[in-house]
């Protein structure tokens, strides 16, 4: 009996370990509750940025379409639409850890920062998107299955990316999943990451890879959540 109970015990502590995990990195993560755009758009800032992203284009290309295993598109429609200005910023001052971007902060003035935002915007021009950053209802053990029958294959066993496969980009980080918000990770997997491989994966998409629920895409949002490293 007394060991039944300790085995119960480490079953409940493992729940709430991954029912902790899930919330923390929610938590942490940046939801969209500041305007989406920050930034004021103008000639010069466009010339300024597009100056300034000559030192971006050995890793995102030129055309800041991306280079595979170095850098992802920056001039999808779909991520531009749901990337926040600030999630940008964020993303180009504190780089992202265990890739190859490096934080800019400390090389780049604010404004080169911004000017760089405003470029991207500048060549791929889309209305922001209306996120649903509502709470998470996930079940991370059904969203490991999904994951490992489908997502895996593009963003590797344990969501690495490029360390793991050669198409698709990290997403199982904690680097990564600490700044992105549920609406943002909703958004990009109903929808896909145009102009790239991501397809997307919305219920009713023609053109999905699998046509997945809303509570489907939650579960894999869970699973990643409680799994990131």
């Amino acid at each position: 009996m007394q060991r039944t109970g300790s085995i119960l015990v480490r079953r409940h502590w493992s729940a709430a370990a991954g029912f902790l995990a899930v919330a923390s990195l929610a938590a942490a993560a940046v939801g969209e509750t500041t305007p989406m755009r920050t930034f004021d758009s103008s000639a010069e800032r466009i010339e300024l940025g597009r100056q300034t992203f000559a030192i971006c284009s050995s890793c995102h290309g030129p055309d800041a379409q991306g280079r595979v295993g170095m850098g992802p598109s920056l001039v999808s429609s779909s991520f531009l639409a749901a990337a926040s200005d600030d999630f940008l910023e964020r993303t180009i001052k504190k780089g992202r850890t265990g890739t190859t971007m490096i934080a800019w902060a400390g090389v780049l003035s604010d404004e080169q920062i911004a000017s760089v935002i405003v470029y991207l915007r500048s060549l791929e021009p889309v209305p922001p998107a209306e996120l649903d950053d509502s709470k998470l209802h996930g079940v991370a053990d059904d969203g490991q299955v999904i994951f490992e029958s489908i997502c895996s294959a593009c963003h590797g066993r344990s969501g690495g990316g490029y360390l793991e496969s050669a198409n698709g980009t990290g997403i199982g980080r904690t680097a990564f999943l600490s700044e992105v918000s549920n609406g943002y990770l909703r958004y990009v997997i109903e929808n896909g990451k145009t102009g790239t491989k991501m397809r997307p994966f919305a219920a009713d998409s023609a053109v999905a890879v699998a046509n997945l629920t809303s509570q489907q895409i939650d579960d894999v949002i869970a699973f990643l959540r409680s799994n990131a490293w």
